[in-house]
């Protein structure tokens, strides 16, 4: 197998990864694909750059009326959460390689 292969390989699994998460975390993300978090930063900004990943930035809200959050300063103290999600671009790509592996295992 070729490097560029091996390239390829890497992003579409870091790309699947990410779709799979329901909140992006890189600290999950490393974990589980078992790579450094300096080579996931430049996997993920590679990603960016080619328009698979964007940044989305989630804003969150509180009515006061929660018992659960323990210790809540209320809303002064809740920041929009930045998060990746996967682009049309990036879903397309997904499945033609899913695709792809089905037709070669056939």
């Amino acid at each position: 197998m070729t490097i560029i292969c091996v390239v390829i390989k890497m992003l579409l699994k870091v790309l699947k990864k990410i779709r799979e998460m329901q909140f992006f975390s890189l600290t999950q993300l490393v974990s589980e694909l078992n790579i450094d978090k300096t080579m996931a930063s430049h996997i993920i900004d590679q990603l960016k750059a080619m328009g698979y990943l964007q940044e989305e930035v989630l804003s969150m809200s509180c009515n006061g009326d929660c018992k659960k959050c323990v210790g809540c300063l209320r809303i002064s103290s809740i920041r929009p959460t930045k998060t990746l999600t996967v682009t049309e671009k990036g879903n397309r790509v997904l499945k033609r390689n899913r695709v792809k592996t089905e037709i070669t295992k056939s």
